[in-house]
Parts: structure tokens; sequence; C-alpha cells
């Protein structure tokens, strides 16, 4: 975990145990991160954007430059708009808003661990990401229904399974829909889908 506030790290600390996590590491800065990542290479690193020293998001964006197999979960206190699209193009494989309940984290955890995407669900509630009826549709039904499965956590080939078609024919919707919204990756597609109307993130009974 790298995050710059002592109580929110201690409470994770805490906390994340109890969700079956094992904490290997916890850092205080982005360069002292960057450094625990690479060295220690854990499953995932969930990573504060506000740093002192500098941004999750540049420092996701360096862990993918270093080709780090670490998957990172984006943890935000911002509910800005452009801030939570800029988070999903840099590299992560997850982002979740701090006001959310810790199971939110603990889903994209467990998301990111099995090499899924995650957008947190508070996301499709925030004020101007839904601009469904303001403009044309993007992209196709298919390719909706496609993204749609991805933000539930479902991989290429079980989508394939459920819709019987072929992995191929679904990663080619996939590359449409992220090309057609102009997106720089299948989680970046997720969330301007989101925020265009194109799709909608389900409720998730416990």
């Amino acid at each position: 975990m790298v995050e710059d506030h002592p109580p929110v790290r201690q409470g994770l600390e805490l906390l994340l145990p109890r969700q079956g996590f094992r904490m290997i590491g916890s850092a205080g800065s982005a360069q002292e991160g960057a450094r625990m990542i690479l060295a220690r290479k854990p499953d995932v690193a969930v990573v504060d954007v506000a740093l002192g020293d500098g941004s999750g998001t540049d420092l996701a964006k360096a862990m993918h430059d270093a080709r780090s197999e670490s998957a990172i979960v984006l943890y935000t206190g911002s509910t800005e708009t452009a801030l939570i699209d800029a988070l999903v193009a840099s590299g992560g494989s997850a982002v979740v808003l701090k006001s959310s309940p810790i199971d939110h984290l603990a889903d994209a955890i467990r998301a990111a661990a099995a090499g899924h995407h995650y957008v947190d669900r508070l996301v499709a509630q925030m004020p101007g990401r839904s601009l469904a009826g303001q403009r044309s549709r993007r992209i196709s039904k298919r390719e909706a229904q496609v993204l749609g499965m991805l933000s539930q956590g479902r991989t290429t080939e079980q989508i394939a399974r459920e819709l019987f078609l072929s992995p191929e024919t679904i990663q080619t919707h996939v590359r449409n829909a992220t090309r057609k919204l102009g997106a720089q990756g299948r989680l970046h597609a997720v969330v301007l889908a989101l925020a265009h109307g194109e799709i909608e993130l389900p409720a998730i009974a416990r």
C-alpha cells in the first residue's frame, strides 16, 4: 500500500487483512512506493492518487512502463470526473473512491489480482457522469453489452461462452468500442461508456 496519510494507511493495514488479504509492506511516498513495488513484487498495490512527493497516476504509469506485474488499484478522495478519466488511462487496473465502503476496495483488489478491471460503483453515481439521452450512442448494442460484462469482472473467455461467440470476436468488440470512445484501454473504455450513459454498473447483492 502506498498512502501518505498515516491514519488512512494504519486503518487499511487493520481492515484489509480482515478481508482476507496479506499485507507485505506499506509506503508513505511515491518514491518509496515505487521502490517497494519493484522489489517486493506484490500481486496488487493500492496506491493513493495524491501523494506528497508525486502523483499516484504517475506512479501507475511508471510501473506500467517498467513492466511491473503488480496490478495497481488507484485510491482517490477526488470526485472530479476529469481526474477519474485520467486515472483509468494511467495503466491502473482499478479505481476506487475513498468515500466507498471497504467492501468496494476489497472487490477491486480481488478483481485486480485476478487480472480483471474494476470501476467503483460510486463512480457511476457521480454528478455529470450520466449523459444518457444527451448525445447519440457511440458504440453498438453488442459492444455496450460486452463492456457491461467486463465491468462486472468477467473475462473475455467467460463473455464468449455466455454470448456463444468466440474470444476473438469479443476482443474485436472491445477494440472497436475502445476506438470509438477514444479510450486508452479497456478500463478507460468502461468509464467513458459509463460517462456517456452507454452502460450502467449493476447493483451487487451481498
